[in-house]
């Protein structure tokens, strides 16, 4: 990835868990990279641990401090409210923080005349009637998390539109992996704490299409070195989706509990709940000649041993 060397290239959001992952990558290939993120759920750790990067403590929402930042010629614009409950609760909040920041990365790209990648979310689907749903779907948002990030999308669109900006859109299904939060680590808390039950919330047949942050990273990569993808969008998942009920049995089975753990499940979720994310990745493979390569199972097996539960 040679034509990402000598580019400056920002991080908005690059101290959270897909942040800091992108950046581990980003300071192999440039001299120029900065992190831009107020640690309010990112993690001064996951800044230390790419200690080529430059780091700025900065608000998206804080748009003199993110405009007088040294100019880019690449942004990722990763910075987010993403808890779906949270933005049910506080609307407003969630709104300000993807909506009206977005447009504030916006104007930096446009002052900078820099390209962006923005990441979007499966959210903007809500529950889609076509599995697995491809980057034409539409717009179905079913909470405030989905509804702002369709909002940033349509900023993006009409910044491309009117004023010629280089965007690129990818809309990530359920990402995990290494210094993540989500459902795995969740399960492997509950577990720590009692290795004979394990709850789930919700029904347990809700399903997600999991993608590993390996393979996250290595789109975003092509995404920004790319000179064909300008005012594109593309579904970034696994392809395939999974029960999370299959996925509690699959992990018991890794942790040798099956015999020992009982599941229950509570049968109610939460407000804004997506029953089923399952991307059809076709355009990416076609266009970003992108394939997924880490399994499901392999990628537990790996966050367990991190953790040192087995």
């Amino acid at each position: 990835m040679g034509e990402l060397s000598g580019k400056k290239v920002l991080v908005t959001g690059g101290a959270g868990f897909i942040g800091f992952h992108l950046c581990k990558k980003l300071s192999d290939l440039t001299s120029n990279l900065t992190i831009y993120d107020n640690l309010s759920s990112g993690k001064i750790e996951n800044v230390q641990d790419v200690p080529q990067a430059k780091f700025v403590k900065g608000d998206i929402l804080d748009l003199k401090t993110l405009l007088s930042q040294d100019k880019a010629d690449l942004i990722y614009h990763l910075a987010a409210q993403v808890v779906v409950p949270y933005s049910m609760e506080n609307p407003l909040e969630d709104f300000g923080t993807n909506a009206k920041g977005t447009v504030h990365v916006l104007e930096k790209a446009r002052k900078d005349d820099a390209k962006i990648v923005f990441a979007s979310s499966a959210a903007v689907y809500g529950n889609p009637t076509q599995l697995p749903t491809s980057e034409d779907y539409g717009f179905h948002p079913f909470s405030c998390y989905g509804l702002s990030k369709v909002v940033g999308e349509e900023y993006c669109q009409m910044y491309h539109e009117q004023y010629g900006l280089d965007v690129t859109i990818v809309r990530f299904a359920n990402v995990y992996g290494l210094r993540c939060h989500g459902v795995i680590h969740d399960f492997l808390d509950k577990l720590a704490k009692d290795p004979n039950r394990l709850e789930i919330i919700g029904t347990g047949l809700q399903s997600r299409d999991f993608v590993h942050v390996s393979d996250v990273v290595d789109a975003l990569i092509t995404v920004g070195s790319s000179g064909s993808v300008n005012g594109k969008t593309y579904n970034l998942g696994y392809g395939k989706t999974t029960k999370i009920i299959d996925l509690a049995k699959m992990m018991l089975t890794i942790l040798d509990l099956q015999d020992k753990t009982v599941i229950t499940t509570t049968n109610v979720s939460w407000q804004g709940d997506i029953h089923t994310i399952w991307f059809n990745i076709d355009k990416a493979k076609k266009e970003l000649n992108w394939n997924p390569k880490v399994p499901l199972e392999d990628s537990i097996k790996e966050v367990i041993a991190a953790r040192k539960l087995k």
